[in-house]
């Protein structure tokens, strides 16, 4: 699939700045479709059409960037990785923010769920016309990121610390919540086990 035929508004914040301490080794840069699991989720949001592509980095920043695709994407230095995907998502939003670039909405996602392609995606992008809403990805045991959370939200998420993440800001608004299913986003490559089935049937 090359990309929709609509033009949006929608940035997309990659959430890439953890240890990945179970893996064993930098997850971000783990094979996947003669690719990177990171460099694939990028390509991925470009043929859905989000309007720019922002990475949150920190921990092995330098051995990341000498393998980011950086073409067309914004890199997002957070020295306080550590702290947890909360603050990722703070420093990301008030980087947007300070850049003053208006956007209708910011799409979340990591490099972990490699099973998602670009139709949830697109899915997801598209729907954001819907004023005031979070739209979110469900699955069999719940629902969560990939999602988009409209602009006034973004005050919540520059709020976010330490390793609250963004489903807190969804809890706190599930009477706005829309929710797209895909079974894909349920599975995230946490370990070299997981990673090794899923990359064997899906990822060469």
């Amino acid at each position: 699939m090359s990309g929709l035929n609509f033009t949006s508004n929608i940035g997309a914040l990659i959430l890439a700045a953890g240890t990945s301490s179970r893996m064993e080794e930098i997850k971000q840069l783990l094979p996947w479709k003669n690719s990177t699991l990171l460099n694939h989720v990028i390509e991925q949001l470009k043929q859905a059409n989000a309007a720019q592509i922002y990475v949150v980095l920190g921990a092995y920043q330098d051995e990341i960037l000498n393998q980011l695709d950086t073409t067309n994407i914004t890199v997002i230095i957070n020295e306080n990785w550590s702290l947890g995907m909360g603050s990722s998502i703070a420093k990301a939003v008030k980087h947007i923010e300070d850049e003053s670039v208006l956007y209708d909405g910011l799409l979340l996602t990591t490099s972990d769920q490699p099973l998602i392609d670009v139709n949830t995606y697109a899915k997801l992008i598209n729907s954001s016309i819907n004023f005031n809403r979070i739209i979110a990805t469900s699955y069999a045991k719940g629902y969560g990121i990939p999602a988009v959370f409209d602009k006034s939200y973004f005050s919540e998420l520059k709020a976010l610390d330490q390793d609250k993440g963004a489903k807190s800001v969804i809890k706190n608004h599930l009477d706005h919540l829309i929710l797209i299913d895909d079974p894909q986003a349920e599975f995230d490559l946490d370990t070299k086990g997981v990673y090794e089935k899923y990359y064997k049937m899906f990822g060469q």
